[in-house]
């Protein structure tokens, strides 16, 4: 039977299908997968609703999945049973690890990606799982009530691909409901919303401005509405992308080539080594911008929407700059690197890595065609801004829950950050805490008392991984620009390498449920072969770089455990949800209305907040102290 119009009850709905809703859709499918079995289909079920189910997973922008510290992240999202790795070794077509002349804790594993056979790759992963159910929709409202968030009320979004498919679940398949724009209700104890570039988008090429998150897609316009009117605070941002230009119209003859790894590293501790790169491997090029195409940007800045205050966002990615802001910020500078970069085996689409850009199309020529080996380039695509509504990070915690409303988590560029790899992890989060909420809504249900009492949350801390650095960030910090993570953002990146990431992570992933017998199998056969190393019982180059890193790092880590265990009680000590801040007693102004804005869920946290000093804390911990006594 199809999906129709009227309500249907869930365990979790998703909102999007970028890569934070993908990794929060198959995280929060296999958590609940046991659920769906014992029930015969009929609870564990997850929906996601995305306004073009054939674009799950899209690569909006580069091709390319991982780079330094973003390659680490997901290794992470790896270690912990997600789907960014497989998706990646499955579509790689140039792997890199960069960095490979330095420390293992800063080399960073990087792959050039078929974009098209990523996206089929990431719904093929999610079409396995048969309590996910994939439709066509824009989200309208969502729903509350008894404070807190039930589910969304969406319009149906016809699909040049039809209609959706002839199961009540549907397993997988992809399309619009009925194939017609009809209103209908997903309830859910949990709801993420991962809009991407999408809420309220506007894209702009000069001049030019069409509705947008995408070429070609649309914009999710109530939503931004809707969580004002729930009192959410909103910004806006903006970010750029570069044109794609035909490969058979450059002339690569005089490039400088850029060839992946003689021996590739793969993501994911999934894939078969022996099998391993599955495609054709190809190169990039390296060409450059020229004092010619320099001057023609100075002369046309007051037409580039990203430096003409045209965009009413308030900043954009400050460290992957546009070719506008290069030029203006870097003037000293006679050229910048730009690389050619193929988009797919199967198309002629090159990405120009290193020239994004606002300005109208007739100067973006005059760039290009003033690179070497570029000067009769055919654009397929120029580039263009977009502009988009996000949410400020501080009204979440590190869970990906609103604080605002139980029950609603976000997730990616909604709250501020850049990235594929950003996005991804905080998707892992929220999908896990997702169904998390939902098993304490039911223990509710049953037994009585107050869900957020039964919640238990999962949060990873900044030792433990750079999704944790970058959740933690993000909740601690107002982002004024689009957050991108660096090592140099982790203080404990010595420990956080990717060769360690399945040591790190794995073992948490199986207690969370996230890994499934399988990986957890070539975890275990991996860690005996590392702990029995002195008998000569090791064959896997995985495990012999994670001795590497272990034996170079080996007295800094040993140091460091040291550190966090004198720190823990105060990193890992609770704050409560209702403490009144403006009752401690000589405690700042200052102090208390930061803490009062951002909520820390520990002393740790508070500490990394702006405003916030060490005596303040010290004022915090001696009020719950005495609250402690006079509640005993």
């Amino acid at each position: 039977m199809r999906l129709t119009p009227e309500s249907k009850q869930f365990d979790v709905v998703v909102v999007g299908g970028g890569h934070a809703g993908a990794e929060a859709a198959w995280a929060a499918c296999n958590l609940l997968l046991p659920r769906f079995e014992e029930s015969r289909g009929a609870l564990g079920r997850v929906a996601m609703v995305t306004m073009d189910p054939g674009k799950t997973g899209a690569m909006s922008c580069n091709p390319a999945i991982g780079g330094l510290a973003k390659g680490q992240m997901v290794r992470e999202i790896d270690a912990l049973g997600g789907l960014m790795g497989l998706a990646t070794d499955a579509t790689g077509i140039q792997f890199r690890v960069l960095n490979q002349s330095k420390g293992p804790a800063v080399r960073g594993p990087r792959s050039q990606n078929d974009k098209y056979r990523y996206a089929a790759e990431v719904r093929r992963l999610l079409g396995t799982r048969p309590n996910l159910t994939v439709v066509g929709g824009v989200v309208e409202e969502l729903l509350v009530e008894n404070g807190r968030c039930v589910g969304v009320r969406c319009k149906g979004v016809p699909q040049a691909d039809g209609p959706a498919c002839e199961t009540d679940a549907c397993c997988g398949e992809f399309g619009s409901i009925d194939g017609v724009e009809k209103p209908f209700v997903l309830r859910a104890d949990a709801v993420v919303l991962t809009t991407g570039t999408f809420m309220r988008a506007l894209m702009h090429t000069g001049p030019r401005k069409v509705e947008g998150g995408r070429v070609g897609e649309g914009s999710a316009v109530g939503i931004s509405g809707e969580l004002q009117r729930l009192g959410f605070e909103l910004g806006r941002l903006k970010t750029g992308t570069p044109p794609r230009l035909a490969a058979e119209s450059i002339d690569f003859s005089g490039l400088e080539e850029q060839p992946g790894d003689d021996e590739p590293v793969p993501f994911s501790d999934m894939t078969v080594l022996d099998a391993f790169p599955r495609l054709e491997q190809r190169v990039c090029w390296i060409t450059h911008t020229t004092p010619g195409a320099h001057d023609a940007i100075r002369a046309n800045l007051d037409r580039a929407p990203m430096y003409n205050g045209d965009i009413e966002a308030d900043a954009g990615p400050r460290y992957c700059p546009s070719i506008e802001d290069k030029v203006v910020r870097f003037a000293d500078r006679a050229s910048h690197h730009v690389f050619l970069e193929p988009e797919s085996l199967s198309t002629n689409e090159v990405y120009c890595n290193g020239i994004s850009t606002s300005l109208p199309a007739d100067v973006q020529e005059q760039i290009v065609t003033a690179m070497p080996g570029c000067e009769r380039a055919k654009f397929l695509k120029h580039g263009y801004a977009v502009e988009y509504d996000m949410i400020w990070p501080h009204q979440i915690d590190a869970t990906c829950m609103t604080k605002r409303l139980p029950g609603l988590l976000l997730a990616g560029q909604i709250n501020g950050t850049s990235g594929y790899e950003e996005a991804a992890g905080q998707g892992l989060v929220a999908g896990v805490n997702a169904v998390r909420w939902a098993e304490a809504v039911r223990r509710v249900e049953e037994a009585g008392g107050d869900a957020r009492d039964n919640f238990e949350r999962f949060v990873l801390s900044r030792e433990q991984a750079y999704v944790g650095v970058m959740l933690d960030d993000l909740v601690t910090k107002t982002p004024r620009e689009p957050y991108r993570m660096f090592t140099s953002r982790a203080e404990h990146r010595l420990h956080l390498r990717s060769d360690n990431a399945a040591w790190r992570l794995t073992r948490l992933g199986r207690g969370l449920g996230l890994v499934d017998d399988a990986r957890w199998r070539v975890f275990e056969r991996r860690d005996a072969q590392a702990n029995a190393t002195t008998n000569g019982d090791m064959d896997e180059p995985v495990v012999r770089r994670y001795l590497e890193g272990q034996r170079l790092y080996a007295g800094y880590i040993d140091r460091q455990r040291r550190e966090l265990a004198r720190f823990a009680e105060q990193e890992h000590a609770a704050l409560p949800d209702d403490l009144d801040y403006a009752a401690v007693t000589g405690l700042r102004a200052e102090a208390a209305g930061v803490l009062s804005k951002f909520r820390p869920t520990t002393l740790g946290q508070a500490s990394r907040l702006a405003g916030v000093n060490p005596a303040d804390l010290m004022l915090v911990s001696v009020h719950l102290r005495k609250r402690e006594i006079l509640s005993a």
